[in-house]
């Protein structure tokens, strides 16, 4: 007698898509797309030093999306200005504080992401918070 062995298979494959499927609904906005990080915390960055994070963006959706990305200040730049994501493409991006001619303080620089697909337009933040000590 032939044993039907494929059919475990076909329930277990299932069971991963549906997995797949309810991690992505969770870690998605509404629209789609996946921001990680969407807060970033820097640490001291003594004045005049610069770091640097990378972004990361998954367009999970089944249409392109146009994407903008815009720095809150000069201090704030993005190797990233404008993209057009296909479905289920992965873009990464970096980001960089400049901490020249700050005072000592605790601050927070916001890198705004905005999304267009067809008729629908939407905003994502990330906040990228850090603090120059007083200098020696």
């Amino acid at each position: 007698m032939r044993r039907k062995r494929w059919l475990p298979l076909m329930v277990i494959w299932l069971g991963v898509l549906w997995l797949l499927q309810s991690m992505v609904s969770l870690t998605a906005d509404e629209h789609g797309m996946l921001v990680t990080p969407q807060r970033v915390d820097l640490g001291s960055i003594p004045a005049g030093e610069s770091r640097s994070r990378v972004v990361t963006m998954l367009n999970m959706s089944r249409g392109w999306v146009d994407v903008e990305v815009e720095p809150s200040c000069g201090c704030t730049v993005a190797d990233l200005s404008r993209d057009e994501m296909s479905p289920w493409r992965v873009r990464r991006f970096t980001v960089q504080i400049n901490t020249e001619g700050m005072a000592p303080g605790v601050y927070g620089r916001v890198v705004r992401l905005r999304f267009r697909r067809s008729d629908e337009h939407w905003k994502q933040e990330i906040l990228f918070r850090f603090s120059v000590p007083v200098s020696k």
